[in-house]
């Protein structure tokens, strides 16, 4: 068992045990961890690959014991392991990596890691001979392969959102969760049928004692729920995948940043609450002000108001108006604007008091 995951009120629980190096819970909004995961950008996640190997070669080339680098790279883990549950298997992977790369007697289990870890057991992955290069050569090639094949399952994943969503021609006529096992049929693994499940409490600290197991139960309302044992990144993807599905989360691609996400509340927003890379602003904001000036363009009254503001605009920036003077104007433009939609002045008023030809 690698970690433990259980549903509750529309929230996905995710405890890794004491094989990782996070060792810790986390809880997020059912299907945001795999839509989030899916549009991580690269910036993010090979800064978070590049900071794992400096680390290494900094305590390596220090004659750090193995210990202590192994633990300063747990410190690490544990400052990043919010940012996606999904990211946590890589970042425990890795790290498993590098420790390899520590001492020679570990070296022989990097091609069974990458057997066992990556997508396709690593067919596409060359870490051939890592057990003869120099450390230091070893882990900038592993921060590589590592960055191609979170990119590689990201890919992946973005292409089963198409499908379960509907976008796939020869998947047209098969519900949501038909498609769904029909990806894993196809090779994803998704619905292996091979997970573990147990009722346990979702309160951490149970005694032993049955006579307090009782107690405790009763004073903490402790819930208990259907605990999932995760052992691979494909049964957590294919775990929430599943309860998403089944919940009748509906999974849409953002009009703007093109990234799927998990629509909740109106069943027609159409924009992720992600902030695209190299922007400021959500793209829920984002999508709001276009859907604004969208339904404005055939508008009269915002017609006539662009037209005065682009006139007023240039004569400010050329000196013929102040900068108060422009924003004064602007300011009774806008105020003149709400009473002409308000239907307390005309058009042609509005018009008239903007100056513009009729």
């Amino acid at each position: 068992m690698y970690c433990q995951a259980y549903i509750k009120n529309g929230r996905m629980f995710v405890s890794f045990d004491r094989t990782s190096a996070i060792y810790d819970r986390i809880n997020f909004q059912l299907g945001d961890a795999a839509t989030n995961f899916s549009a991580l950008p690269e910036s993010v996640y090979k800064l978070i690959f590049e900071k794992f190997k400096d680390a290494f070669l900094t305590m390596f080339n220090n004659l750090a014991s193995y210990d202590i680098t192994f633990e300063t790279l747990k410190e690490l883990a544990v400052a990043t392991s919010e940012v996606n549950p999904y990211l946590n298997f890589y970042m425990d992977n890795y790290i498993l990596y590098l420790m390899c790369l520590h001492g020679h007697e570990q070296r022989g289990l990097i091609p069974v890691l990458s057997k066992m870890f990556f997508l396709d057991g690593g067919k596409d992955i060359d870490l051939k001979g890592v057990d003869i290069v120099n450390p230091r050569t070893a882990a900038n090639s592993g921060c590589e392969v590592f960055i191609k094949d979170f990119k590689k399952r990201q890919s992946r994943l973005k292409k089963d959102f198409i499908a379960i969503s509907g976008g796939v021609e020869d998947l047209t006529g098969l519900t949501p969760m038909q498609r769904l096992y029909y990806l894993s049929k196809r090779g994803r693994n998704y619905l292996s049928g091979e997970f573990k499940t147990k009722l346990m409490p979702d309160y951490l600290y149970m005694p032993d004692d049955l006579g307090k197991i009782k107690t405790t139960l009763i004073e903490n309302k402790v819930d208990v729920v259907e605990m999932v044992e995760i052992e691979t990144l494909d049964d957590l993807v294919g775990f929430e995948l599943y309860h998403a599905i089944k919940s009748e989360l509906p999974l849409r691609k953002c009009r703007h940043c093109g990234e799927y996400f998990i629509v909740r509340g109106r069943i027609d927003i159409e924009y992720c609450d992600r902030i695209k890379p190299g922007e400021k602003k959500k793209c829920s904001i984002i999508g709001a002000t276009r859907n604004y000036w969208d339904s404005k363009i055939n508008d009269p009254i915002h017609i006539e108001f662009q037209k005065a503001y682009k006139r007023n605009h240039s004569r400010q920036r050329v000196g013929k108006m102040t900068n108060l003077e422009f924003y004064e104007w602007s300011e009774e433009a806008r105020a003149k604007r709400g009473e002409c939609e308000a239907g307390q002045i005309t058009l042609d008023e509005y018009k008239a008091w903007l100056g513009n030809k009729r």
